[in-house]
Order: structure tokens, then C-alpha cells, then sequence
């Protein structure tokens, strides 16, 4: 099983759904792909094609994770677009965060 990753607290310096980032143009495919396929890795973090070698662990972006909350709530599958929403449903379907690792 994959290991599940941690959220970036806060959206990152550069991040593409920052206003006025220079990798803003991204953002839409960005988005499409966190909708449709799966979490997006903060490009701050971990090794990717933007930064070789961050020396920090990887995370998940939290541009996208915040686009990914707003559709969860606007279908009505978690109470409200926050972390605490998507928790307490994580929990309510017994997803054990443990046993993925």
C-alpha cells in the first residue's frame, strides 16, 4: 500500500494556486489532476522536476488540497472545506491512516 503523506500546512512561497505565483499557469491542470487523479505533491517538498533535492520530506500541496476540500463540500460528501471535515470523514469510514503505511 502507498504511504500516505502529510498536507503542507500552508500553501508554499511558489505554489501555482498562490495569486501572483510565477507557476500560476499551471494551476488548472494542476487542479483537473487533483480532481481526477489523484493528490499533488508540493513542489517544495520531497525530489521533483521544479527542485532536484529540497531536503524535506515530501508533502502534499495545499493549493490543491484546498481545491480538492472545496469539491468535497460543494457535492456535499464532507461537512465543510477544511482538513477537520475531510478527518472526520476519513474517520467515519474507518480509514485507519496507520494501516496504509
Amino acid at each position: 500500500m502507498p504511504k500516505l503523506l502529510d498536507v503542507s500546512p500552508t500553501k508554499c512561497a511558489t505554489c501555482p494556486f498562490r495569486p501572483g505565483s510565477k507557476y500560476a499557469a499551471l494551476a488548472p491542470e494542476l487542479a483537473m489532476s487533483a480532481l481526477s487523479n489523484s493528490s499533488r505533491i508540493c513542489h517544495s517538498t520531497g525530489s521533483n522536476a521544479i527542485n532536484q533535492r529540497t531536503g524535506k520530506p515530501p508533502r502534499l500541496c495545499r493549493g490543491a488540497r484546498d481545491i480538492q476540500l472545496a469539491a468535497f463540500h460543494s457535492t456535499g460528501f464532507i461537512d465543510a472545506p477544511t482538513d477537520q471535515a475531510w478527518q472526520a470523514k476519513v474517520e467515519a469510514l474507518g480509514i485507519d491512516k496507520r494501516k496504509r503505511r
